[in-house]
């Protein structure tokens, strides 16, 4: 029983640590609810439109539209974005490998001999692709995160 509760303590500990390292879609969605309106129906009697509040999947939405937008015009057209709000801007740096070769590890071998084999394989590629992201200071431990769908585009522009 004590070991149980030492162990959820640890997974507290650990969640913790990484919880408010990044700020999810829903806690800003949370954060601009009340701050942001959508232009409804033309109410004629009293000559405005109706305001109504953002819902969620209307948020994510536009959100994961914008990604696709910037996805696309970062990578496959090779141009530079210049983020809303004084942001900064990004784009697509194509860097040359500092070294020709990287490790890997046989693991059936080292197995067999008892000591870890390693083999020099050479890197094929001579340059690779990063995102880079020049923003202000105040946002210096902000990330773009939807950096998966950003290494799937990068990686289909290498094979082309």
């Amino acid at each position: 029983m004590i070991e149980y509760q030492i162990m959820q303590i640890q997974q507290n500990l650990y969640s913790k640590k990484y919880k408010d390292k990044y700020d999810t879609a829903r806690d800003i969605y949370n954060n601009i609810k009340n701050l942001v309106s959508i232009k409804g129906q033309w109410l004629k009697g009293q000559k405005k439109y109706r305001k109504r509040k953002l819902d969620y999947k209307t948020y994510y939405a536009v959100i994961s539209r914008f990604f696709e937008i910037l996805i696309r015009d970062v990578v496959l057209r090779n141009e530079l974005i210049h983020l809303p709000c004084d942001l900064g801007y990004v784009y697509l740096d194509k860097k040359e490998h500092k070294r020709a070769f990287h490790y890997r590890i046989d693991i059936n071998e080292s197995n067999k001999k008892g000591k870890l084999v390693k083999y020099k394989v050479p890197i094929l590629d001579d340059y690779y692709y990063k995102i880079v992201w020049k923003r202000p200071k105040k946002y210096s431990k902000c990330k773009i995160m939807p950096l998966g769908n950003f290494k799937k585009e990068i990686n289909k522009l290498k094979t082309t």
